[in-house]
């Protein structure tokens, strides 16, 4: 093995295995989170749902149109959107609403796990 080999390998064994980068600079409006932190899930839906973000299945606005419809009581709708995010191409840090960073995906299986309680996960 080449010496330039062996330190390749070397620097790759130390690489982390997943890179995360932050969610894309967006207004908070554009994911319904004002909406969903006042309660409003029908205008968060309207909105998501209005600027395509979901579609294209950026995990921020699949979460929280998943929340938006947990708290309607549509806790099935709510699951295929949190397991969306958590299966989406697209992956990156998200800030949560007690101001904590977290994985795109760990933040979407949270919301998974949170399914059956009255604990709601919003995402700036």
């Amino acid at each position: 093995m080449s010496m330039s080999l062996f330190l390749a390998a070397a620097l790759m064994a130390q690489a982390p295995a997943t890179l995360t980068v932050p969610a894309p600079a967006s207004p908070a409006t554009d994911v319904g989170y004002h909406e969903l932190m006042t309660g409003r899930p029908e205008a968060a839906i309207a909105r998501i749902e209005r600027n395509g973000l979901a579609q294209a299945g950026d995990p921020l606005a699949l979460i929280n149109l998943g929340t938006a419809y947990k708290m309607l009581g549509r806790k099935d709708q709510a699951a295929r959107f949190y397991r969306a995010a958590a299966s989406s191409d697209e992956r990156y840090d998200v800030e949560m609403a007690n101001g904590r960073w977290v994985d795109s995906r760990r933040a979407a299986n949270l919301a998974m796990a949170a399914i059956g309680s009255n604990e709601l996960l919003a995402l700036k």
